[in-house]
């Protein structure tokens, strides 16, 4: 999996979180929204945006760093490998057995 697709999935669902804990606490604000927006809408998007920006941009460093980043094109090779006969036997006849379609 690409560090981006990370990224992009941990981001949503952080935002998606915070939107639910933080619209429970915010509900008194609910008269006063069309005003709140009005005065200040412009500056909560940019900041909105800018901490969407960072909560992503750290979590694809952290996935460059750890090595998130190659383990698809890591696991691919293996597979591919395993199924070219090299490796472990019994993987090889697993794998085999599953595109058969002859599950035990």
């Amino acid at each position: 999996m690409q560090p981006w697709k990370i990224s992009a999935g941990l981001t949503a669902a952080i935002v998606g979180s915070a939107f639910l804990i933080g619209g429970a606490r915010l509900e008194y604000l609910a008269p006063h929204w069309p005003r709140v927006l009005a005065e200040h809408g412009v500056a909560l998007a940019l900041h909105a945006a800018l901490a969407l920006t960072a909560v992503a941009a750290t979590i694809y460093a952290v996935a460059r760093t750890t090595g998130l980043a190659d383990l698809g094109r890591r696991v691919d090779l293996a597979e591919r490998s395993v199924r070219r006969g090299e490796g472990d036997a019994s993987l090889a006849d697993a794998l085999r057995q599953d595109e058969e379609g002859d599950w035990k």
